[in-house]
């Protein structure tokens, strides 16, 4: 049980922290740059990187509560 926690866990990190360096890159270079790119692309880049964020932190919150409560050892029952 706890290496598929800790699975869970440091594969959700991974990913959080990929779309979060991603996220920052893209704002930062959004407010240095001198070629701004239009903001209704930015606002599309943006939600294109921060609506696959949430739902990593979703699935990895259930997917945690999902270990900690034995479903995945009772599904192997059946």
């Amino acid at each position: 049980m706890k290496k598929r926690l800790l699975g869970a866990i440091l594969s959700g990190i991974f990913f959080v922290a990929y779309f979060s360096i991603l996220l920052s890159f893209i704002i930062y270079t959004q407010f240095i740059s001198t070629d701004k790119m239009p903001f209704i692309i930015f606002i599309i880049i943006l939600l294109a990187c921060l609506i696959p964020l949430i739902g990593i932190i979703y699935v990895l919150f259930s997917r945690v509560r999902e270990i900690q409560r034995g479903e995945e050892e009772e599904a192997k029952k059946y």
